[in-house]
């Protein structure tokens, strides 16, 4: 399965129980959300932490850090 730099969370969210019938019950729902697991790793550069791939803000900066060459001036 291939990464889509994304990771799902969930959290109870409580509420308020206006009545307390000395039960266990608990009022509220689960929030699901789905966040980036993307970091900045330096200039024009980002990776993923769940599959460590590194992903580049633009072509330039790609051929930047994979061949040396600064075509466009980004890092002069």
């Amino acid at each position: 399965m291939s990464c889509n730099h994304q990771r799902e969370t969930s959290r109870w969210v409580g509420g308020d129980n206006w009545y307390d019938d000395g039960s266990s019950m608990h009022t509220g729902h689960w929030e699901y959300d789905s966040v980036s697991t993307t970091v900045d790793l330096d200039l024009h550069r980002y990776k993923c932490t769940q599959c460590g791939e590194i992903m580049y803000y633009s072509g330039a900066a790609r051929e930047y850090y994979q061949t040396g060459v600064d075509r466009k001036g980004l890092f002069k």
